[in-house]
């Protein structure tokens, strides 16, 4: 169900002093925006939190709740990679409607908090390149299989979200991953979830089977959000509660995959 959302993303500034007086300022301004944007009706306001602390449970201040810390997954591929099963990577037209793997992307997103903004047009892919999008591999008899969504490409690596697969199909979603990074022209990818999600779970958790590559690293993105219900009922609360977010591009922090000088 649509609710609206206005979403602050606030990155935390490392110096105490300066901190301490920036975040309350901060939280004030949301505050006030929060209150102008919804009018007095229903809806949230989130805030994504960057740089966050080790104990992120005291971003809770006020109405704000903690909705979630993202995690990622880091993998080098290997250069030297020849050989093996050739993969094609499909990059669906979501907005479009004529690709038959929306259905299959639709049915594997259900139950997320999805953020809608209004729909950009995209240019067109370019052999050779890799698009922002949503990209499956399909099986012999045309049913998308597994999948995953290009939020966008760092010098230093690919970034990626929304991973899934239809069960038994974990090895072609490495294969797609690979595929994706490789025709991107990076060393690394990076897939970015909320740990709550258990078909990410299934394909980059701890007991996951590792993905190619030379190189793997799982941990915390030190990105958090928390939220404030305006107006919601107590079952649409408990839902903004429980429900995994699928990250998109705007909660990435500037500075990810860089090396930041302090």
């Amino acid at each position: 169900e649509p609710i609206k959302t206005i979403v602050t993303v606030f990155y935390r500034a490392r110096d105490y002093l300066n901190s301490e007086f920036w975040e309350d300022q901060v939280k004030r301004l949301s505050d006030i925006l929060a209150e102008e944007f919804l009018g007095g009706g229903r809806g949230i306001q989130l805030m994504v939190h960057h740089n966050t602390p080790a104990w992120a449970l005291g971003l809770e201040i006020g109405d704000h709740r903690l909705l979630a810390e993202f995690e990622t997954l880091d993998v080098v591929g290997n250069p030297l990679r020849f050989g093996g099963q050739a993969v094609e990577p499909e990059l669906l037209d979501v907005h479009g409607g004529g690709s038959s793997g929306s259905g299959a992307l639709v049915g594997h997103r259900h139950g997320f908090h999805r953020l809608r903004s209004p729909v950009v047009s995209k240019r067109a892919a370019v052999p050779g390149e890799v698009s922002q999008g949503e990209y499956v591999l399909r099986n012999a008899g045309g049913e998308a299989v597994c999948g995953v969504e290009v939020l966008g490409v760092l010098p230093s690596r690919l970034v990626c979200g929304a991973a899934w697969s239809a069960e038994g199909r974990e090895p072609e979603f490495g294969r797609l991953v690979d595929e994706l990074r490789r025709r991107a022209g990076r060393p690394m990818v990076s897939l970015l979830a909320d740990p709550r999600d258990g078909g990410w779970r299934r394909l980059c958790g701890p007991t996951a089977a590792p993905l190619p590559g030379l190189w793997r690293s799982r941990k915390r993105m030190g990105v958090a959000v928390t939220g404030a219900p305006v107006g919601l009922s107590p079952e649409l609360q408990a839902r903004l509660a429980k429900a995994p977010f699928l990250v998109p591009w705007e909660f990435v922090p500037f500075h990810f995959g860089r090396l930041v000088l302090i």
